[in-house]
């Protein structure tokens, strides 16, 4: 078996040449995502802010709120985060050999001598904090009341030297502080300001972490295993090494779980569509084969024997990729190391890790996709009984068998479901269902290739033959007569019309209604943001209403609302709202209810996204979670339709008392809102709508670069299918050639041809992109509708695909082309 199957590889290079080709991409795209993963899981923040301790503690940062009909909890992060508690902190400072260090960490933004606030992560502590990194002072002295101490990085970015006077953007606003002295040492990532006690007491609400000092000669290990023992019984967290690392950079250690977290879809996705990728190779590789399969059929070669022959070459092209797919997948890590970091999605921390276990598992993977390929393509020939062999090879006019045909239906059944499954979810969520939809009508598309082939051939083959009679009309004949060669090549264009498809229109859907909601929700004139801190002072909603021409003003506070979606616990975006200011500032699109119903105690409204998704209405009692893990039971007091860059819930209260995210203002023209210090920046609301826009856009960035590496790989197949297709066509063109075809006509039939391929392709991925686009404004507007095709974007797409087509069929048709007419005709196969 061995000696035939290289005997095989050795006689059929091209087709060797090919499917070793796709399943080195399979394995280069799966070992990237594995390296990205295993990157992103070894990557810890270079900054230690807690460097100096033996451990950290904390309260733990979640709630565990239970899954519906199952025995799980899932965590959700609480926000704020909890402080310790005195119990708690009693606890831990009875630790032998311990020194409990309390660290309160705060926004804080300095302010240049412009008056703006630098930009940054910017954090205030206490100054005895300072020895949890070690900070130690290199000019100046240790604060006092109304004194701050900077860090080295940012006295000289605003200036400032020990004596002067700075100004600093806080909870409380702008407050001025006397800068006591500077440190030697700054962290890279975050700025640090160090107060006295009583202004850190003052300004927060209470110590979030403990870092624990080991005492002299107190090993640190063991002392951290005494504050695990304490810890277990006091519902604290106790971090050490990485963890600890990680707790210090919170917004870089998020940025790694972003970037890793980017990684499991893809190499999910991209396993399903190297299914057919590699599927759709080796098929069409059987198809250039069937008259040898049927041969050795004819002479009493078992189907069995035909299956482990194909197994084998398939094993032996496995593994001669994965080496190469392991090597080109590094690269491609690197590659994408580089634009998650270049695009502030990553940070520069993120270091590529490579190793065997990346070489195993996408060297693994390959060989099962090729073994499941292989003998997928081949179930057919190697089941034709030995009497009708030669001629099932000789004529085939089977274009779909009861085994392609039924999951053919099965999964176009599927996605149907999960079609009118998100429009019954609707939102953000219905959209992301779309994903699945699309991969699902992939497949059922793939799986129809052959039929929908033949069907679309006729219209676009005779469109051809009235272009150019001769070669269109040759190149016509050509695709009706090997109508499953025209499949296997207009099923790969429409894998890369489809993804690519999918990754303009969703997202721009998205985006546009995102942006078209924002101009329609915002009635306000101005809108207040903070300019560098997190938030904006308590009270500034109240000194912006007291300035004359202004007619209404109304703040709005950040925060979460634990739901279930589809049974699991998830945390929704909301909105802390005054239900009566905010109707004169914000027009939320209610179909049900109004703000006034929020007047009422222990009431909310809800998106109609989640109230379609729930049977929600006016009246209808919700159990949830607040964002500081408090269970509550709220009864509905309106739906509304606006959400998108907003938030899914609305709870009643004064986010003008507390730190407010945005104050927004309707004002009369000439109204001045000027003057009101630097921790807030004036934007009109068009400025603001597009603000949102750009955030949405910003989120999907990632998921855009996913789609990105996928697309490449499907057009990689489809290159690799047509230049399968067209180059072992050695014989054909040379017996046109000696009938006096020339090399100039024979180019032009195999244009024509891969231009009909290339249209039905189009045809078929558009439709699957149309059906997306149409569940994703359905999802979003509650109408299926083709409206927000990007222009020109999805055009140029298309044309991107044509001419990558073309050019492939004009290379494939240069390689058969070159043997002389004599020297093709007596014999050679590729």
């Amino acid at each position: 078996m061995l000696r035939l199957t290289l005997s095989t590889i050795r006689t059929r290079k091209l087709a060797f040449a090919g499917a070793l080709a796709s399943v080195v991409v399979a394995v280069a795209l799966v070992a990237a995502c594995v390296i990205m993963i295993q990157s992103g899981l070894s990557t810890t923040p270079e900054v230690d802010r807690y460097a100096a301790t033996a451990a950290l503690v904390r309260p733990d940062q979640h709630v565990h709120v239970p899954v519906q009909g199952e025995d799980e909890d899932v965590d959700i992060s609480l926000d704020p985060p909890p402080v310790l508690s005195g119990e708690q902190l009693a606890r831990l400072r009875a630790v032998r050999g311990a020194e409990i260090v309390l660290d309160a960490p705060f926004p804080a933004q300095a302010v240049d001598r412009r008056g703006a606030a630098l930009p940054g992560l910017s954090w205030g502590h206490g100054w005895e904090a300072a020895r949890l990194t070690p900070f130690k002072l290199a000019s100046g002295r240790a604060p006092g009341d109304g004194e701050v101490v900077l860090d080295a990085a940012l006295a000289r970015r605003i200036p400032a030297r020990p004596g002067d006077t700075i100004q600093v953007v806080t909870v409380a606003g702008a407050e001025r502080f006397r800068v006591s002295g500077v440190t030697r040492l700054a962290l890279p990532t975050q700025s640090s300001l160090f107060f006295e006690a009583r202004t850190v007491t003052r300004l927060t609400r209470g110590p979030l972490v403990a870092g624990v000092l080991a005492r002299r000669g107190e090993p640190a290990a063991t002392l951290a295993e005494r504050v695990r023992a304490v810890s277990q019984s006091a519902n604290l967290e106790v971090l050490t090494g990485d963890e600890r690392a990680r707790a210090g950079a919170p917004e870089t250690a998020e940025r790694i779980d972003y970037a890793t977290d980017l990684f499991g879809p893809m190499a999910g996705i991209g396993g399903f569509l190297a299914v057919f990728v590699i599927g759709g190779t080796f098929g069409l590789s059987m198809l250039q084969r069937r008259r040898e399969i049927a041969l050795l059929r004819a002479i009493g070669t078992t189907a069995g024997q035909i299956r482990r022959m194909i197994a084998a070459e398939a094993a032996l092209v496995a593994v001669v990729a994965a080496f190469p797919g392991y090597v080109l997948g590094v690269g491609l890590a690197h590659l994408l190391r580089g634009v998650l970091v270049a695009r502030g999605l990553a940070p520069s921390e993120l270091v590529v890790v490579t190793g065997p276990l990346p070489l195993f598992v996408a060297g693994g993977s390959g060989l099962v996709l090729t073994l499941l390929s292989a003998l997928t393509a081949v179930r057919q020939a190697a089941g034709v009984r030995p009497a009708e062999a030669l001629r099932e090879a000789a004529l085939s006019r089977r274009l779909l068998t009861v085994p392609r045909l039924l999951p053919a239906l099965g999964v176009l059944a599927g996605a149907g479901a999960l079609l009118a499954l998100s429009q019954d979810l609707g939102g953000e969520l219905g959209v992301a269902f779309q994903a699945l939809v699309v991969i699902l009508l992939m497949a059922a598309t793939a799986l129809l290739a052959p039929l929908l082939t033949r069907l679309l051939v006729w219209p676009v083959g005779t469109l051809v033959s009235a272009v150019t009679r001769m070669t269109g009309g040759l190149a016509y004949a050509n695709s009706v007569t090997a109508i499953r060669r025209a499949s296997s090549a207009s099923a790969a264009i429409m894998l890369s019309v489809a993804m690519a498809g999918y990754a303009l229109l969703v997202n721009a859907v998205l985006a546009d209604t995102t942006a078209a909601q924002g101009r329609a929700r915002v009635v306000a004139d101005q809108v207040l943001l903070p300019s560098g801190g997190a938030e904006l002072p308590p009270g500034l909603a109240e000194t912006v209403a007291r300035r004359p021409g202004v007619e209404a003003v109304s703040a709005v506070r950040r925060t979460s609302f634990v739901l279930h979606v589809l049974g699991d616990p998830e945390s929704v975006p909301a909105q802390i709202v005054d239900p009566g200011t905010a109707g004169r500032v914000l027009d939320l699109g209610f179909v049900e209810g109004s703000l006034e119903g929020l007047k009422t105690p222990g009431t909310m409204a809800v998106s109609r996204a989640h109230a379609g998704a729930n049977d929600w209405h006016v009246g209808s009692e919700v159990k949830g979670r607040l964002a500081d893990g408090t269970a509550v039971k709220l009864r509905v007091g309106g739906v509304f339709e606006r959400s998108l860059g907003f938030a899914d819930v609305l709870l009643p209260g004064r986010p003008g008392d507390g730190p407010a995210g945005a104050v927004l203002v309707k004002a009369k023209p000439g109204a001045d809102l000027t003057g009101l210090g630097p921790a807030a920046r004036i934007v009109d609301a068009a400025t603001y709508a597009t603000g949102v826009r750009t955030s949405i856009e910003d989120n999907v960035t990632g998921t855009y670069l996913v789609l990105a590496v996928l697309v490449a790989f499907t057009a990689l197949s489809l290159v690799n299918t047509l230049v399968m297709g067209t180059a072992t066509r050695t014989r054909e063109f040379a017996l046109l050639r000696a009938i006096g075809a020339s090399r100039r006509q024979i180019v032009r039939m195999m244009v024509w041809e891969t231009a009909i391929v290339m249209t039905i392709g189009t045809i078929m991925g558009t439709a699957v992109a149309c059906v997306v686009l149409a569940g994703a404004n359905g999802a979003l507007t509650g109408t299926m509708t083709l409206t927000g095709l990007p222009m020109p974007q999805y055009p140029l797409m298309l044309a991107a695909v044509a001419v990558l087509s073309l050019a492939a069929g004009l290379v494939a048709s240069g390689m058969a082309l070159l043997p002389r007419p004599v020297d093709a005709l007596g014999g050679a196969r590729e």
